[in-house]
């Protein structure tokens, strides 16, 4: 099986910190997290990735009272890039559980 080629990034926004983590359409976001671990400077079994959650920044749209308003909507693992329309460029919002 061949590697999707990685030429897109999306940036991953944690506090005060950003990640650029190289993309594909096809990626799913179980392998945005494993990425995410290794940027830390982590692997798999030193962050729990079931503590992370990941979130499209949107921005409410339309003529209702909520029109420009900031959404966030947590991304299942299973979901892809493309099926959120996230695109080169785009901002994920991390947040992790301190449990």
């Amino acid at each position: 099986m061949s590697t999707p080629d990685r030429k897109d990034h999306i940036r991953v926004k944690r506090r005060n910190q950003t990640f650029f983590i190289p993309t594909a359409p096809s990626d799913s976001f179980a392998y945005i997290k494993e990425e995410i671990c290794k940027a830390l400077g982590g692997d798999d079994d030193s962050i729990d990735v079931k503590a992370m959650r990941l979130y499209v920044d949107n921005k409410s749209e339309g003529g209702d009272a909520d029109a420009g308003k900031e959404t966030k909507k947590e991304i299942p693992d299973a979901a892809l890039l493309s099926d959120h329309d996230v695109k080169n460029d785009d901002i994920i919002i991390l947040e992790m559980d301190e449990s």
